[in-house]
């Protein structure tokens, strides 16, 4: 493993992620620059971004108030889904590494 991925690993496991998924996710990256190209473009887009911390907010709000992240996330997922849909092309590299270990 290189200094970049493991600076990556311990990053995402400073963040919460698992070690195992924060393993997958720096391997993932580390077979695929252009997944990480497509991030880092996801990450400039001033309205996807916008939309995720939207997003990321309002399942906050929901998990402070008792509810479980899960459902939280379900539930505010589904008031966006318009939205996530019009950006499913940029969200895409996102989502598939969202869905590593589960």
């Amino acid at each position: 493993m290189g200094m970049k991925s493991f600076l990556l690993k311990k990053t995402l496991q400073m963040k919460g992620v698992s070690s195992d998924q924060a393993e997958q996710i720096a391997k993932a990256l580390d077979e695929n620059p252009d997944m990480a190209k497509s991030l880092k473009a996801l990450e400039e887009n001033k309205e996807v971004k916008a939309l995720l911390e939207k997003i990321q907010k309002e399942i906050e709000e929901k998990k402070k108030a008792g509810m479980p992240e899960q459902y939280a996330a379900v539930q505010v997922m589904g008031k966006y889904k318009s939205e996530i849909a019009k950006y499913r092309n940029e969200l895409a590299p996102l989502m598939q590494l969202m869905g590593m270990g589960k």
